[in-house]
């Protein structure tokens, strides 16, 4: 049989080992039928057969984002959510007349959100307090969020707004810290979330609906075909429907459900298929480095960014959000049930405990779906990547941290030892480890191009290079963000490499990243995305499919 589409006239990266480059790709019915030398490759032209000639630009598997969030970055952003982030207001005090700006102009029943308060980047950062949060508005609900996404802070009026009082008991896994009178001020992990549901409940279905769609559209211009969606709430998986419902989504997404601590599955879809599926359930054992409440070994330096501006205590270890027994219950339950396991660790204690959990259950439970993953490994240690490559349990590095705050981490919250080895997916994939590399989102946009240069860089925005020994090729690290992540979504045998019978997901790049310095890859663009060999946007019209076979 003939191919309905033959790729030619610049280089194919096909990510399998067998045959890493070669000059023509034929695909058919959306999947690819061969790779190999023009000449071979010709052979399957028949009369219908479409040409697209990349006039030299380089087409390679589809970026894959193992560790996602498209639908939370749609709820996350965007209109009525108030940017306050340091890029835009670099200083705490031009944030805080941010806030008071809006409140002027707020109606009496509306509910402000304002996200991105940084103590890393905002100079003259600190915590905003009860008070200074009541002075902004006494009667307006007020919400401001930290960049890291994993805190918020309410005024007395939001507390008021969503009945929340110092009896509302505390969720497991879910932390409140009170103000100096004892009432609720900050809160951390799982007890953000009926106040961040509360808020979406307040915005309404159709910005989720219509937000999800950009988001996914953000991850296709970047490159990306597959994403993941980590942590879907029954409340939020009613916009997925609903989004899959109204029209075709222009990437694959896969999705974990947030874990309850009754271990039920509580997402109504049923079935699935490659386009949009359920895969496994995620759990976050602790929270982010930034805010300082991941469980580490070695504590934090003691400083003005951490003793005042993340208002931690002296010698701060952090903490796991779950006890160890609460842990084990959780993930051997879901294990039997038939679900792949992911877990968000940062901190090398809470890593420890729960490979301990992963050890033990994957020993009982010997079919269970593999690989059991963990996710962003900030603090990882050698002992523990070994451990991990033994279990055959994989990791997604989150390595943007590196690129916006990776002074922060060497200078003020952990040292240059520390930051060194932070997020070491060089000396997991030499190790062995199936790794992959992810952004995030919505902490960092998708940039996947931004995932290579620093996996092969390890160089800051601000141009410092953190860890050399943790850089690896850019071979590997094209399998971080194609093949290895499709690995994790337990998807290889579709997507992740151009081999004879997976789906032809596709990204075209204006040059070939095996080709160029390793410090030029961020001027890489991409130039269009392909989902099963058809054209989801193109950016260059010079590369088209040319209508019927050439001669």
């Amino acid at each position: 049989m003939f191919a309905d589409t033959i790729f030619r006239g610049g280089p194919i990266v096909t990510m399998n080992p067998a045959a890493m480059q070669v000059e023509a790709l034929a695909v058919r019915a959306g999947r690819v039928v061969a790779g190999g030398p023009l000449k071979e490759i010709s052979a399957l032209r028949g009369p219908d057969t479409e040409e697209f000639d990349l006039a030299g630009r380089t087409l390679m598997p589809g970026f894959v984002e193992a560790h996602g969030h498209p639908l939370l970055s749609a709820l996350c952003w965007g209109d009525p959510v108030v940017d306050i982030r340091a890029v835009h207001t670099p200083t705490y005090e031009a944030a805080i007349e941010k806030i008071r700006r809006r409140v002027v102009k707020a109606k009496p029943d509306e509910f402000l959100w304002f996200l991105g308060l940084d103590p890393q980047l905002h100079q003259g950062a600190c915590e905003p307090s009860k008070a200074e949060l009541d002075g902004l508005s006494p009667s307006i609900p007020l919400v401001v969020q930290t960049s890291n996404i994993h805190a918020l802070y309410l005024n007395t009026a939001a507390l008021k707004r969503l009945g929340i009082t110092r009896d509302t008991p505390v969720v497991p896994g879910g932390h409140v810290h009170p103000d100096e009178n004892g009432e609720p001020w900050r809160f951390e992990e799982r007890s953000r979330e009926f106040i961040i549901e509360s808020f979406y409940a307040i915005c309404g279905e159709r910005r989720a609906i219509d937000g999800l769609r950009d988001w996914l559209w953000k991850f296709s211009k970047a490159g990306y075909t597959t994403s993941s969606e980590m942590g879907l709430t029954p409340m939020t998986s009613v916009f997925y429907r609903k989004a899959i419902e109204e029209e075709e989504m222009p990437i694959r997404v896969f999705a974990y459900q947030r874990a309850v601590p009754d271990c039920a599955m509580t997402i109504p879809f049923e079935g699935g298929n490659d386009r949009f599926a359920m895969l496994g359930v995620k759990m976050w054992g602790d929270g982010s480095v930034l805010l300082g409440n991941v469980w580490v070994t070695r504590p934090y330096l003691n400083n003005e960014m951490t003793l005042t501006r993340m208002g931690l205590p002296p010698d701060n270890t952090g903490r796991m959000n779950y006890s160890q027994a609460e842990l084990r219950r959780i993930i051997r339950a879901y294990a039997e049930l038939g679900h792949q396991m992911s877990v968000h660790t940062h901190g090398d204690r809470t890593i420890d405990a729960v490979l301990d959990v992963y050890e033990e259950v994957l020993a009982e439970l010997p079919d269970a779906k593999r690989p059991f993953r963990l996710e962003h490994c900030g603090t990882m240690r050698d002992d523990q990547i070994d451990r991990a490559v033994r279990l055959d349990v994989a990791c997604s590095f989150f390595l943007p941290y590196l690129y916006y705050w990776g002074e922060a981490l060497r200078d003020s919250l952990l040292g240059p030892e520390a930051a060194a080895r932070f997020v070491p997916s060089g000396t997991a994939i030499r190790k062995g480890m199936r790794a992959s590399l992810h952004c995030d989102p919505p902490m960092t946009w998708p940039h996947a191009l931004l995932c290579l240069h620093l996996a092969t860089t390890r160089r800051s925005r601000a141009g410092s290079v953190i860890g050399p020994n943790e850089r690896i090729d850019i071979d590997a690290a094209l399998r971080a963000v194609t093949i290895d992540a499709a690995y994790q979504l337990r998807m290889e045998d579709r997507i992740g490499s151009l081999e004879a019978g997976k789906y032809a997901d596709l990204v075209m790049l204006d040059r070939n990243p095996r080709s160029v310095d390793p410090e030029n890859i961020l001027n890489l663009k991409v130039l269009g995305t392909f989902v099963e060999g058809k054209p989801v946007w193109s950016l260059d019209a010079a590369a088209a499919p040319t209508g019927a076979a050439m001669a």
